[in-house]
């Protein structure tokens, strides 16, 4: 009984660290359990980049990583390395990695349904919680660690753990919120390391924090070198001297570093190879404030506890080396928050993005704990007047913002309660845990009137709950039902062009291999053949995003997207479609002129030579487009048609240059009565132009022959600066070409005819018999002996891709067709291997293995060191007497 008393006693902080990280998600968890009558199981999940990203990665990685596939696939988007490209998400996610390790364990014991997208909302309230146990963990260990006492070191942690910021990330991008646990950890770190010279736990947190994110290791780089800085620069007596220490900061670095190396080097391939438009706006150095920037109020991002004021206004604390340090950090980093500079400085010097924002959150929760810690030592006097300034900000707040948030009336209750610690002179435990207690329910109220005005508004509210994921809005069971059967009509190389609305990831959580793709790191190769080469033009412009090929059939052939389903639409099916099914709710369409999944061809075309995008088109079609060859065929292009086409306007002024439209749906209209000499069946024109737009300052839309393309405002962050355009439309007397009203400058480049006599000759040419197998990491192909010659198949080409003929061995993989794989077949092959490793994955994998050998040496773990020492001691020509 005495030893369940200790160890309970031991456990004590443990155990309310877990109750707390719990109650943390108090107000989610009743949105989940009690729901009003209008929604069910609000998810914590935002309804756009959760829904849209977040939760069909998570279940697409977990489906490929259960089934053996490691790298690469043909249903990522249109095919490419899921490991480099999703780095930035979860497949080198840390704290993913150990959540499907116990997905996995509950599915094979207790049968979960994981490919259910609605178990992955569910999931994200667990990981949730167990990340905000290990958030207030760390900082509670720091916070002990620099004299802050127990209770307020684990209240502080909950501080940091509750806040706004934690929820605003956790709820619209998970992986974000992991952050919160790299940075007292690596703060928790760097202080065993400067004052016990003990470099173990620093190693560890450098490489799990390169490893789970590179984008914010970037942010953890440059707070712990600012940190370190600081306190080698402002040392304390009981520290080590700044040699001693940077001698183990480095090679510690170094080490933790090259443990990383086979997850890191990989995640900033992803990131370099990501075609980032240049951000072409000014940044000004002062933000233009507004209600919502106040961050002591109702801030969309932060709200900063009123009880940091009053720390930063009690001037007699400052004496202490860390309360000093943890207010003059929340100081600056308060001014910080009005600049855009610095979120650009975070954000990589990209466009501006305040995601530093929960160092402030760290840095304002740990001079809190401080506080509160040290409030006996606080003169009433100075207590009293530290509440001036509090009332001074609020007061302001409320005037500004002309409106009053639910949590104001604890604020005088809390200082109350904190007045009673200063003037009580027995350190009663009653009082303490009335503060406490007091606080906590403080921290609470913020976070749930944050999370239900600035989170949880109507228009999350209104999509992530149950009833919306299982609706036709997200993935219905008719949905599904269509899909599969379309999956049991196909072959398995053949692709489907279907998404539910604007959702680009639906083929990620209905289990099929689509056209679209929806994230914020792209393969450069592929938007640059969208936007640049094929000028593919999205509906939605958008640097994050791909989805079909605008109703081009040429591409569909050449792409193997032979199945389409759409749903009561006629608008937009490419003229080589044709309906085969329908349930009267959906439609499903077949290409009636598919391409074979291998192609040869002895016609090579230099890509420099082709003008066009109809002209690289009927080149893909013809043969083979790569400059890895000579040349040895010329395309003719097609003819351009622009003279020929009269433009009138209506509801605009346009003088061949300058278009200016007086109200919305005003433009241009493109009469072809030159042109058509006789009926026309299935033809199409390609229209080329350049379309900007001067004023105002809005998004627009173009609408050719009832095709909406939605264009970005210039300033926007997501824009693409790709304003020479393509615009597809059907053969007809006139084609009207509509615009929002404003004011633009367009250049009508091209017109081109499109009779499709090129995609019927290629589809219509002989079949090599050949047999495709998809296996876990590779891709089998059985033809008949006596092929041979330049080949391609529609699987993406990335560096890393190896192809093998059962024969010939290597057959040197090369880029086709833009984006194609193409390699030189012999004549006795009859069996080709193509498989992908990303480019020197296991040279950084050797890497990692050997520094973390060099990591437990280092620290002598095991008695490496001792081991090692002995062997180098022993004598020459000896041998060891057993």
């Amino acid at each position: 009984m005495q030893k369940m008393s200790h160890l309970l006693k031991r456990s004590r902080y443990i155990l309310t660290i877990a109750v707390l990280a719990v109650l943390s998600h108090a107000y989610v968890l009743w949105r989940l359990i009690a729901p009003d009558d209008k929604k069910e199981k609000i998810f914590m999940t935002g309804a756009n980049d959760g829904l849209e990203q977040m939760l069909p990665m998570q279940l697409y990685l977990y489906e490929k990583f259960k089934e053996g596939t490691l790298f690469f696939d043909t249903d990522f988007g249109l095919g490419g390395d899921f490991y480099t490209d999703l780095a930035y998400y979860y497949s080198t996610n840390v704290v993913y990695h150990i959540n499907i390790f116990f997905v996995r364990l509950g599915e094979l014991l207790f049968g979960y349904d994981t490919s259910a997208i609605e178990f992955w909302a569910f999931n994200g309230f667990f990981i949730s919680i167990i990340k905000t146990f290990a958030i207030i963990y760390f900082t509670y260990k720091f916070l002990k660690f620099i004299g802050v006492k127990p209770v307020y070191a684990v209240l502080g942690g909950f501080i940091f753990a509750a806040s706004p910021t934690y929820f605003r990330f956790t709820v619209y991008w998970s992986f974000f919120s992991d952050v919160f646990i790299w940075l007292p950890l690596t703060f928790f770190a760097l202080e065993l390391l400067i004052r016990k010279g003990r470099p173990g736990l620093f190693i560890f947190a450098v490489a799990l924090t390169l490893i789970n994110n590179f984008y914010f290791a970037y942010f953890q780089l440059v707070i712990s070198v600012v940190y370190l800085g600081i306190r080698l620069l402002a040392k304390r007596k009981e520290d080590l001297p700044g040699m001693d220490v940077l001698k183990l900061s480095i090679p510690s670095a170094v080490i933790g570093f090259g443990i990383s190396i086979v997850a890191f080097f990989h995640a900033v391939r992803g990131f370099l190879n990501n075609d980032s438009r240049e951000y072409m706006v000014d940044v000004p150095l002062i933000s233009e404030l507004g209600p919502q920037d106040n961050i002591f109020y109702e801030n969309y991002l932060i709200v900063i506890l009123f009880i940091a004021i009053q720390a930063l206004f009690t001037p007699a604390l400052y004496k202490n080396y860390f309360y000093k340090l943890f207010a003059w950090l929340t100081i600056v980093f308060m001014i910080f928050t009005l600049s855009p500079y610095i979120d650009t400085f975070f954000n990589g010097f990209q466009q501006p993005q305040k995601r530093w924002h929960y160092m402030l959150v760290f840095f304002h929760a740990v001079l809190i704990a401080q506080y509160l810690s040290n409030l006996k030592k606080v003169p009433l006097k100075t207590y009293v007047l530290s509440l001036i300034p509090v009332y001074i900000i609020l007061g302001l707040s409320i005037w500004i913002a002309d409106e009053t948030v639910i949590w104001l009336w604890l604020v005088p209750v809390v200082q109350f309660a904190g007045a009673l610690v200063v003037i009580d002179k027995k350190e009663r435990k009653a009082v303490t845990a009335l503060l406490v207690g007091l606080v906590v329910l403080f921290t609470l109220t913020v976070s749930a009137s944050h999370t239900d005005s600035e989170i949880y508004h109507p228009g999350i509210t209104d999509r992530n709950h149950l009833f919306y994921l299982n609706s036709n809005h997200y993935r219905s069971e008719l949905q599904q039902y269509n899909i599969d059967h379309i999956k049991d009509l196909k072959e398995p190389e053949q692709k489907i062009d279907y998404k539910v609305r604007d959702q680009d990831n639906t083929p990620m959580y209905m289990g099929f291999s689509g056209t679209s793709l929806y994230s914020s790191i792209i393969d450069g190769k592929i938007i640059d053949f969208y936007y640049n080469d094929l000028k593919v033009n999205f509906p939605h412009e958008s640097i994050s995003r791909y989805a079909s090929f605008q109703y081009r059939s040429n591409l569909y052939s050449l792409f193997g997207a032979d199945y389409m389903m759409r749903e009561d639409e006629t608008f937009g099916i490419p003229s080589k479609f044709e309906p085969i099914l329908t349930d009267g709710t959906y439609t499903i369409y077949e290409n009636k002129f598919p391409l074979n999944f291998i192609r040869f061809s002895s016609e090579i075309y230099d890509p420099e030579d082709l003008t066009s995008p109809l002209q690289r088109e009927h080149a893909m079609l013809n043969g083979i487009v790569t400059d890895e060859f000579e040349a040895n065929s010329e395309m003719v292009p097609p003819e351009n048609v622009l003279e020929e086409v009269d433009v009138e306007t209506f509801n605009a002024d346009f003088d061949g240059s300058n278009l200016l439209v007086h109200d919305d749906g005003g433009g241009i209209r493109l009469n072809f009565d030159d042109v058509i000499d006789a009926p026309v069946e299935d033809e199409d024109v390609y229209i080329e132009m350049h379309i900007q737009l001067i004023e105002p300052m809005k998004r627009f839309t173009v609408n050719v022959d009832g095709y909406e393309n939605e264009r970005l405002f210039a300033e926007s962050k997501y824009r693409t600066y790709a304003d020479d355009l393509l615009y597809r439309a059907k053969l007809d007397e006139e084609i009207p070409i509509q615009f929002s009203s404003g004011e633009y400058n367009i250049d009508l480049q091209a017109i081109y005819i499109e009779d499709y006599r090129t995609l019927e000759r290629a589809s219509g040419q002989p079949d090599v018999p050949y047999d495709a197998h998809e296996n876990a990491n590779s891709y089998e192909i059985e033809i008949e002996e006596g092929n041979s010659g330049f080949a391609t198949v529609p699987i993406v080409f990335r560096e890393g891709v190896r192809v093998t003929g059962n024969a010939s061995g290597n057959l040197e993989p090369f880029r086709a067709n833009h984006l194609m794989t193409g390699f030189k077949v012999g004549s006795e092959d009859t069996r080709i291997k193509i498989s992908f490793t990303p480019p020197y994955y296991w040279l950084t994998l050797i890497v990692s293995l050997v520094s973390l050998l060099a990591a437990f040496v280092y620290l002598d773990l095991f008695g490496l060191r001792q081991w090692i020492g002995k062997l180098r001691s022993r004598p020459a020509g000896r041998s060891t007497k057993r």
